[in-house]
């Protein structure tokens, strides 16, 4: 028995010291310092956030959640026409800068290649160089933005997302990972940014848009800026629909405190990328629902598809969107010149060739 006991104690020791340091090395890879990112930086637009951040953009490479695939991060070199499966679970509202890929996951799992098990929801980072993916931030949330070296998210304290009564707060985190720091209390929609602040409205309360340094922690009210849904800063200038005029789209100049339609119609969503704004229309019959585009300053207005559309993204020349409340099939058109819809078949296709 003593003899048993000898040879058992030092394999029970030995095991427990590797568990010790794996859980260590686990650790110290989710707090590892992580290269910082150049003033100015911002992990995707506003229009593509505020829409569910289900497609971004950088170095000419779409990052985008597959919906042909349940929704699992890809990412797609439309130079080479590659697409191919980088992380394993669900993923939205998906930034991407310095090599890194950051995004919400609600399903989270684990496959060979694809980063080690992972479970529950929260906010990931993918290091593209070898797919590794770990958790920085855990818990439910429905808005991300990366501005410059922090992230900054939305945390639902209580109940689910669908619950009116639970507590949401806006936190930031380093992109290393480390205890969320609180900003404000309240549910902003996470988007609108210009010269490294954050613009935001809370339209459950006064509507009043202001910006928020995610540094300091300082909010400042814009001047004659009130009830902005949506809002997306370029400049002197925020687009934005109007929640005092039936959501209409429309500008307001910060220089001189004036607001210009440029659709006069009720809109759901918008998403603007440079001078042209894609819109979805939300009209009072079944013939008035549309996607349509426009210029910034309220010409060339077009339909682009007759019906009900979500999830607005533009996104390497292109611009993605769904039928309300379907998946797939993901439709597809050149953001700009003649439209020419298409559905999104290399993203169908590459699901088969990564089985």
């Amino acid at each position: 028995m003593k003899k048993a006991l000898r040879i058992i104690i030092p394999i029970v020791v030995v095991a427990a010291v590797i568990a010790v340091l794996a859980i260590v090395k686990k650790a110290a890879r989710k707090t590892k310092e992580v290269p910082l990112n150049p003033s100015g930086t911002v992990g995707n637009t506003a229009g593509n956030l505020y829409n569910g951040g289900f497609f971004a953009e950088n170095d000419g490479i779409i990052y985008f959640s597959n919906f042909y695939d349940k929704g699992k991060l890809y990412s797609y070199d439309p130079a080479s026409g590659k697409c191919i499966k980088i992380a394993n679970g669900s993923a939205s509202l998906i930034n991407t800068a310095g090599g890194y890929v950051y995004y919400y996951s609600s399903t989270a799992s684990d496959q060979a290649g694809l980063g080690y098990v992972r479970n529950g929801r929260g906010i990931y980072r993918l290091k593209l160089k070898d797919k590794d993916s770990i958790m920085v931030a855990e818990g439910e949330s429905d808005g991300v933005i990366l501005l410059d070296n922090s992230l900054l998210f939305t945390l639902f304290e209580a109940g689910e997302k669908n619950d009116g009564n639970a507590a949401i707060t806006l936190c930031s985190v380093p992109l290393g990972g480390g205890k969320p720091t609180p900003l404000i209390s309240g549910h902003p929609d996470v988007g609108g940014n210009s010269g490294g602040l954050l613009y935001y409205s809370l339209m459950q309360e006064t509507g009043i848009l202001q910006s928020l340094d995610p540094v300091t922690g300082a909010n400042t009210e814009i001047p004659g800026a009130h009830r902005m849904y949506l809002p997306d800063p370029d400049g002197q200038k925020i687009y934005f629909l109007d929640a005092d005029d039936d959501y209409h789209l429309k500008v307001f100049d910060q220089s001189d405190k004036s607001t210009r339609v440029i659709a006069d119609e009720r809109c759901d969503t918008f998403n603007r990328h440079g001078d042209v704004i894609y819109y979805q229309t939300s009209g009072k019959g079944e013939d008035a629902y549309a996607l349509k585009r426009v210029n910034t300053d309220g010409s060339g207005l077009e339909t682009v598809a007759a019906g009900v559309y979500s999830d607005i993204s533009i996104a390497g020349g292109y611009v993605f969107f769904r039928n309300f409340q379907s998946d797939v099939p993901v439709y597809m058109t050149p953001e700009n010149g003649p439209v020419n819809i298409q559905t999104f078949d290399t993203a169908k296709d590459a699901v088969s060739i990564q089985k």
